[in-house]
């Protein structure tokens, strides 16, 4: 990804993508089962693993032939 560059325009959000995304998610009250812990002690990386497969997604929807993101 060329945003991954430093001299990218971009790069700095780009970076920054993961804490923003957990600053917004974190915004509502979101019901945890107990056995998973508490949306601060333990819900980063699970946020984090399903950005990580849906930023995968997303490249395979830039292939050829088309993935549909709806149906994945």
């Amino acid at each position: 990804m060329e945003s991954l560059n430093p001299e990218h325009p971009l790069h700095d959000e780009f970076t920054a993508r993961m804490d923003d995304i957990w600053e917004n998610y974190s915004q509502y009250p979101w019901l945890i089962p107990p056995q998973l812990g508490s949306w601060k002690s333990s819900m980063r990386p699970v946020v984090r693993k399903a950005m990580e497969i849906m930023d995968g997604v997303q490249l395979w929807w830039l292939r050829e032939p088309e993935v549909d993101l709806c149906k994945e």
